[in-house]
């Protein structure tokens, strides 16, 4: 990895963590839907989407909102959907979806595969 990328990686990690935030990844889209309508219900509305040419084919972000709170949830073909937010709201959403929660930036999963090529 050229060291320009790894200091945007790096900068990008960091921001995670110091902004408290936590991850739910790798979640099928059989599972995503119904936690995506749970969402919706509970208040929970999309004020940001990706609408490039290749949404929904390769990449895909949805952006909600409730109140000052905010989720970021991206799907790719490879590891389809994830879930990003204040670590407090993805522990309680994991808590009710019984999916796993990182705190890890979904994407730094990829900087060890890299590192060791």
């Amino acid at each position: 990895m050229h060291a320009f990328a790894r200091v945007i990686r790096s900068i990008a990690k960091a921001r995670f963590r110091l902004l408290g935030l936590a991850t739910i990844k790798d979640i099928p889209s059989a599972r995503f839907v119904p936690l995506f309508k749970f969402l919706e219900a509970d208040g929970w509305r999309i004020y940001r989407q990706y609408k490039g040419f290749d949404a929904g084919i390769d990449y895909d972000c949805v952006r909600l909102r409730k109140g000052f709170a905010t989720l970021k949830c991206e799907w790719d073909n490879w590891s389809e959907w994830s879930v990003e937010g204040r670590r407090e709201l993805i522990d309680e959403l994991a808590q009710r979806s019984e999916l796993p929660v990182t705190y890890a930036w979904r994407w730094s999963v990829h900087d060890d595969e890299k590192l060791n090529a």
